[in-house]
């Protein structure tokens, strides 16, 4: 897959597109859809299944699910060939007759545009499905347009799922990606105290733009060198001992290896329990043991098909 960075006028060196147009944070179950719509018409028309999106982390969107590196590995997995990244503040203020006749048409080369019902564009977010439609059939190009998509009445979007992952609710938030809420990060020193107690921990940064994700224990899954080991995640601040900044600390069962500074990816599959502060070692000790019990139980054999990213 190649990445390329937009901006206005900058001609990306396609000889012909299918474009999927969106932000596709998280890039859900509805995402996937339109991604194999314009898979489907690329195909069908031998053009380049191409992506226009923008960096995570953008001011109109406020915190993201993923980072713009986990969201090009999702896009990746969907067969993309190639992702065109804008910077949101350096197009804002472009009309949107020229997103589609100079970004679209001249820049990318778009020979078909696929967009959710919902898509807006140009200044002041004054552009359509209709009008984007309009004027990429008057020169000749495809424009299909997804309609909404839900689960259980409720519409599949990002708003969506950040309010489950707010809740803790990762095990219905997987619904709505369709496959289980991760974070991807380097391991990074902490301080000994999960080791000192018999539970050696992985620990991960959490990025302050990131999508809130609840304070508490969960059982989940790591992805350690395309491998998938059960564990035990804490995502918080550690209130039994000095508290720290928030992050996530993740007791992988079964791995003995030094992860320092490698980049792992942890999948949640369900809360287990609040963050607490215990008054003791040892009754932390004791609840520990508890929830990797629970762990193995519920997360049973682990396989990459169960976990939707094989």
């Amino acid at each position: 897959m190649k990445i390329y960075e937009y901006s206005l006028g900058k001609e990306i060196p396609i000889k012909g597109s299918a474009v999927a147009l969106g932000f596709f944070d998280g890039v859900h179950a509805a995402h996937r859809r339109l991604l194999k719509t314009a898979r489907d018409i690329a195909k069908s028309l031998s053009l380049t299944f191409a992506v226009f999106t923008f960096s995570s982390g953008a001011e109109f969107k406020g915190k993201s699910i993923y980072s713009t590196e986990e969201k090009l590995s999702l896009l990746e997995k969907e067969g993309v060939e190639a992702v065109i990244v804008a910077d949101f503040s350096k197009i804002a203020n472009v009309d949107a007759s020229d997103f589609i006749h100079t970004t679209l048409l001249s820049d990318l080369h778009c020979r078909a545009a696929i967009a959710g019902f919902d898509f807006r564009f140009g200044k002041g977010a004054v552009g359509n499905t209709d009008l984007l439609c309009t004027e990429l059939s008057k020169m000749g190009a495809i424009c299909r347009i997804e309609e909404e998509h839900r689960i259980n009445g409720e519409k599949i979007s990002t708003t969506k799922i950040k309010e489950l992952l707010s809740q803790g609710r990762v095990d219905v938030a997987r619904e709505f990606l369709g496959y289980p809420y991760f974070i991807t990060a380097s391991v990074s020193h902490g301080n000994g105290q999960g080791a000192g107690l018999g539970f050696p921990t992985a620990n991960m940064d959490i990025e302050a733009d990131r999508a809130t994700l609840k304070k508490g224990v969960y059982r989940t899954c790591a992805e350690i060198d395309g491998k998938l080991f059960s564990a035990l995640t804490n995502v918080g601040t550690c209130p039994t001992f000095e508290e720290r900044r928030l992050h996530a600390e993740t007791y992988i069962l079964e791995y003995n290896g030094n992860l320092y500074d490698k980049k792992i990816r942890i999948f949640f599959l369900g809360f287990l329990r609040e963050e607490i502060k215990f008054e003791s070692k040892n009754e932390l000790i004791l609840q520990i043991k508890v929830d990797i019990n629970r762990t193995i139980t519920e997360n049973g054999e682990l396989k990459w098909q169960e976990i939707g990213q094989n």
